[in-house]
């Protein structure tokens, strides 16, 4: 069972950020089911691993995305990607030595991927999508 189920709503209308969050949403639900199955130590940290590697990629595009039309939160977004991945750090390596519970893991990548799209990540897919809009109009 997934753990965050795709919603059309978390569709920021940018195709290739779009499948990145799919992507996320879709390692997010790897590592619940991992969790899930009692294989923890064996089959969570590869997977840990793998989103962390992955988010950092995912925001690096996502940075250059706003950097190429001049958004002006991009040091707000860089900021917030910075807290992320601090956090994601941390909460890995509590797992890790039991101090820290899966649930609680979820619950921060859960809200923070909720909250983040449908927020943050919406308002400069709106600038994207009116750029589109615009140069539609003079194709």
């Amino acid at each position: 069972m997934a753990y965050i189920v795709w919603k059309d709503s978390f569709n920021i209308g940018v195709k290739e950020m779009d499948e990145q969050h799919r992507l996320f949403v879709g390692y997010v639900n790897e590592l619940y089911d991992a969790i899930q199955s009692g294989n923890a130590e064996a089959i969570v940290t590869p997977i840990l691993d793998k989103l962390t590697d992955y988010i950092q990629l995912h925001f690096a595009a996502e940075e250059n995305i706003m950097k190429s039309i001049n958004y002006p939160m991009l040091e707000t977004q860089k900021a917030q990607h910075v807290y992320f991945v601090s956090e994601l750090t941390f909460l890995k390596s509590s797992f890790l030595d039991k101090s820290q519970t899966a649930h609680n893991m979820f619950l921060f990548l859960k809200d923070w991927f909720i909250h983040h799209i449908t927020t943050e990540d919406l308002k400069y897919a709106q600038i994207i999508n009116k750029i589109d809009t615009e140069s539609a109009e003079f194709d």
